[in-house]
């Protein structure tokens, strides 16, 4: 790769780290592309030389920002998968919650007003792609800790459903949540009743 490319790659790289930082921590609505051309300190034709429009680059924006949390993910699945399940969950949900900084909520809202049904789609495809497998895997290898008349993809869903709440964009938010983290999962995994 010549200079110029590198150049070039190093700028979409850039515009890709502060719209994801944007769009994830402010929504698709309350985020101009205007604001992201000036946190870079270039102009908005120039970013739109690479990304022709905002919802192009909120997707690229999300896809760069789940693939790099993903890959950090999965080497720690790695270095952490022979742990007992609780364990394994407490440690994982934890990774997840200090290091993928997001206003759920209001992604979920953008992507239902704003995008179509093939976009949604794709956006959907990242996200199973990264933090979906590894939990997958993590569920499918304790199975036989597990009830069997509830299919594993039920459980992981059911897991993200009472887990995403906790990924938070704010710092105290997610401090509060890992102190919490621990209880809940232990709700989730051994139920509230009596035995």
């Amino acid at each position: 790769m010549n200079a110029r490319d590198q150049q070039a790659e190093n700028t979409k790289n850039a515009i890709l780290k502060v719209a994801a930082e944007m769009f994830l921590s402010q929504g698709y609505q309350a985020t101009s592309t205007r604001k992201i051309a000036q946190e870079l300190n270039i102009t908005q034709p120039n970013m739109y030389h690479y990304y022709k429009n905002k919802k192009v680059l909120y997707i690229k924006s999300i896809e760069y920002a789940v693939s790099g949390f993903s890959d950090k993910l999965l080497e720690a699945y790695k270095q952490n998968k022979d742990l007992p399940f609780e364990e394994l969950l407490i440690y994982i949900s934890q990774f997840m919650i200090e290091n993928f900084r997001i206003n759920y909520f209001v992604m979920r809202n953008d992507i239902e007003n704003f995008f179509t049904d093939e976009e949604r789609r794709d956006l959907s495809k990242n996200w199973d792609g990264g933090y979906y497998k590894i939990l997958f895997n993590i569920f499918q290898s304790h199975k036989d800790q597990l009830r069997s008349d509830l299919a594993i993809p039920i459980q992981v869903g059911t897991f993200l459903t009472m887990l995403l709440p906790y990924i938070e964009y704010n710092d105290a938010k997610r401090k509060r949540n890992i102190a919490n983290l621990k209880t809940v999962i232990n709700i989730f995994i051994n139920g509230i009743k009596k035995e």
